[in-house]
């Protein structure tokens, strides 16, 4: 695949995530759903960590898949389920692939306000093929 395809689909999931983010509750009770969030971001990692580095449509498809299944947290509107989902996918990452995790994830800006909100996990960047 190219370099160029694979932007494109990267700069399409922080448009879906953007959206989906949009409304989320600000409240951060402990639900089933927040329980739930963790447990399934930790199955999306390990497919994430599991698939082909060099293959970048089967790293698209991991990546989109994990972002599909986020995205029923963020249509139950339920702001606790979203950060854990997005904390052990990311905690997952940095344990069964540091390198993958740090170029997914990209780190909070210091130049952004205190209690600016910021979500790693919509701040997708390029993934680059491990071989």
């Amino acid at each position: 695949m190219t370099k160029k395809y694979f932007s494109g689909v990267i700069i399409m999931l922080i448009a879906i995530v953007t959206m989906g983010a949009c409304g989320h509750k600000k409240t951060q009770e402990t639900s089933e759903l927040a329980l739930k969030a963790a447990e399934v971001a930790t199955a999306m990692a390990k497919k994430v960590v599991e698939s082909d580095h060099a293959d970048t449509l089967a790293m698209q498809n991991a990546i989109l898949e994990a972002k599909a299944e986020q995205a029923q947290f963020q249509v139950a509107d339920d702001t606790a389920a979203i950060n854990n989902y997005n904390r052990a996918f990311k905690k997952y990452l940095q344990q069964h692939d540091p390198d993958l995790a740090k170029e997914i994830f990209i780190a909070r800006p210091d130049n952004l306000p205190e209690g600016e909100p910021w979500d790693e996990f919509e701040q997708l960047v390029e993934v680059k093929s491990h071989n």
